[in-house]
């Protein structure tokens, strides 16, 4: 019986050992040794240990792991990657990885591009889950009234901490990353639902998971996905990656087991799919975030980030003051070579052509600072990034002559509440 699981995407060769044959005996030479003085040394005997016999199969090589394929360099550009993207007709950015098989057509035009492949890992067994509840308890997680407890979108939970349902995640996402040739996986939704505040599921008896139980419960999970895709990216997301606010609730905890993965997706940058269209973080909130993305891309790993909306009737000034506001803010805390970023509006793609997304920011210069009147800069080598995530409009003195991605020359610029501004130096 299978079950339902949410992944994403992105071998070897050896030399059999050989025996060596035990040396011929020699015979004494009957010719005198042509140096003087030399007396023969004595002639070898053969080992005591007899030779084994050959063994029936040959011993298979050890495996040698190929390099992952990686995306490009993200340290000088926005760096874009689309779980949405359905034709190179409809996207003029450079995108470095892509979500499913439309990845493979985009490589006609991007030979480097990643593709990835992604599925929930918490939930399974939705049409049948009375059947394997009775045969198989210990597939599920319950309630404090001992229900099979269920998931945010009302699936069931899986018992991740069950060896029979980690060994059937992994084997399930080994055979469709290797037999349909993906790059790597993205693991959404790892755990998630053993850190949610109420409701939460029980560990054994009436008991809630302890903090311990729950971190050992997701590193086996994911040590088992990462045993059985040695040379494929893993990322993860969900668990303390879905944004600042839950990094930082767990910060250490998040760090360490992001290690065992080549990355992880922050699902949830600036809002959740399911805000109000005009409803902002706190600036507190926002700045959690943004010190997360820091944080998380400084060493190198893969970070995927994505500001999604659930409706499709998102204004279009709604959606023009997103997408300037969450690219700036991104620009903000963008570190490390290989960080993207996904702007979703409801699975639309008309936001693609905007110069916003293929501005030539280069590298950054410095950190972001935050300004007196509460606005925040970084300094890029072609670019100047600017965010007000407070709730007044700022306006700001540049020092000098700017130009906007339009093309006008500015030397001040008035900022509303929650934008953000990409200026192009002289």
């Amino acid at each position: 019986m299978r079950f339902s699981v949410a992944l994403a995407l992105l071998a070897g060769l050896g030399v059999p050992a050989c025996g060596a044959a035990l040396p011929a005996r020699q015979t004494e030479s009957i010719f005198p040794s042509p140096v003087a003085f030399v007396t023969a040394a004595p002639l070898p005997e053969a080992t005591a240990t007899p030779t084994p016999p050959p063994t029936a199969e040959p011993t298979q090589p050890p495996p040698t792991l190929a390099p992952k394929r990686m995306p490009i360099d993200s340290t000088a550009a926005i760096g874009l990657w689309s779980s949405r993207i359905t034709s190179t007709q409809s996207f003029t950015g450079v995108v470095d990885l892509a979500q499913g098989p439309v990845g493979f057509d985009l490589r006609n035009n991007n030979l480097a591009l990643v593709t990835l492949t992604s599925r929930q890992v918490y939930y399974g067994f939705a049409d049948t889950v009375a059947e394997v509840a009775a045969q198989n308890p210990d597939w599920f997680l319950y309630d404090k009234n001992k229900r099979v407890a269920l998931a945010s979108n009302g699936a069931p939970l899986l018992n991740i901490r069950n060896d029979q349902i980690k060994q059937q995640l992994a084997d399930d996402i080994r055979r469709l990353v290797y037999e349909q040739g993906y790059d790597g996986i993205i693991l959404e939704g790892v755990g998630v639902d053993l850190i949610r505040a109420s409701n939460s599921p029980i560990f054994t008896g009436t008991k809630t998971f302890t903090d311990e139980q729950r971190r050992s419960t997701v590193e086996a999970l994911l040590r088992a996905v990462r045993t059985v895709l040695p040379d494929k990216l893993m990322i993860v997301g969900g668990y303390a990656w879905e944004d600042g606010s839950a990094f930082n609730a767990r910060v250490s905890e998040a760090q360490e087991l992001a290690s065992l993965a080549d990355g992880v997706h922050i699902t949830h940058f600036l809002r959740t799919p399911y805000s109000g269209t005009l409803e902002f973080k706190s600036e507190s909130n926002w700045k959690r975030d943004i010190d997360y993305l820091a944080s998380i891309s400084r060493d190198g790993k893969i970070v995927l980030i994505t500001t999604a909306f659930a409706a499709s009737d998102v204004s279009p000034e709604a959606l023009r003051q997103w997408l300037g506001y969450s690219v700036a803010s991104y620009l903000m805390g963008k570190n490390g070579p290989r960080t993207y970023f996904q702007f979703d509006p409801a699975g639309s793609l008309d936001f693609a052509a905007d110069p916003i997304l293929t501005a030539p920011v280069g590298a950054p210069l410095e950190a972001y600072t935050k300004l007196d009147n509460g606005v925040y800069r970084r300094s890029f080598a072609n670019v100047l990034v600017l965010v007000n995530p407070t709730t007044k409009v700022q306006e700001i003195d540049l020092g000098g002559d700017y130009r906007t991605l339009s093309g006008d020359m500015v030397q001040k610029v008035t900022m509303s509440a929650n934008t953000g501004l990409i200026l192009l130096k002289p």
